[in-house]
């Protein structure tokens, strides 16, 4: 191998080196997912298109295993399906159970949010493109938010709100200094990774600065690698 062909291999060695540990399979996506979904104090941007790649996975095999169960049913007696054929239904079947809970997992956590900053994220979303896949909710997220708020509004107001004067009925009210709607603390402390060689730089004020290197573990407040967070630089853990 002549210098030529060394320098052409390190060339394409170079360019095919990611700087970012990105998941490799969506399974790891949606662990990321749901781990920082989970962590975070904040509702993160639904995961559109992830969820629709899983969703469309999990209905193939779904649709493999009755297939294949079909053609076991056919051949038992003939001998054709094997104990491993079995197992390998067995492993799928386990496989598509465990994706189901971390979907599971991830819409819950994200609708205990909705629940607990209903007014919050009805204010924030009101000028949103309901077309757009970088939204915010989900068209089913944002049909339960409306739903469960218009049920708590109605209970509040058989319960105790009708019997108050109608300046102190108003759920949203911010005056006098004091706001009646509950907002996710950005403030609060996270455990987060970093996963890019990329140099990142958090200032912590007063000219505090934090170098976050790949691989290194740190607990600072959400809002200082909430954009990190967005741009995947950064993993909550």
């Amino acid at each position: 191998m002549d210098i030529d062909d060394i320098l052409q291999e390190f060339e394409t060695a170079t360019s095919r080196k990611e700087t970012k540990k990105t998941p490799t399979t969506l399974y790891d996506e949606l662990v990321v997912a749901m781990v920082n979904e989970r962590m975070a104090p904040e509702l993160l941007p639904f995961k559109h298109e992830l969820l629709q790649k899983v969703l469309a996975q999990i209905s193939n095999q779904q649709q493999f295993l009755l297939d294949s169960h079909e053609y076991g049913d056919v051949n038992a007696e003939s001998g054709v399906v094997t104990g491993d054929f079995k197992l390998q239904l067995m492993i799928i079947e386990t496989d598509i159970e465990r994706i189901n809970y971390l979907i599971r997992l991830y819409l819950r956590t994200r609708l205990s949010k909705i629940d607990k900053f209903t007014i919050f994220y009805i204010n924030e979303t009101a000028d949103e493109d309901p077309d757009s896949k970088d939204r915010l909710l989900s068209s089913q997220e944002q049909k339960y938010m409306h739903q469960h708020f218009k049920i708590l509004t109605r209970l509040y107001n058989n319960c105790f709100l009708k019997r108050l004067p109608h300046t102190l009925t108003l759920l949203d009210d911010t005056s006098g200094g004091q706001s009646m709607i509950v907002e996710p603390d950005l403030n609060q402390p996270v455990f987060v990774k970093s996963i890019t060689d990329k140099p990142i730089t958090i200032s912590l004020g007063e000219d505090d600065e934090l170098d976050l290197v790949n691989d290194g573990i740190y607990v600072v407040k959400y809002k200082l690698v909430r954009d990190y967070i967005s741009i995947g630089d950064v993993v909550m853990i």
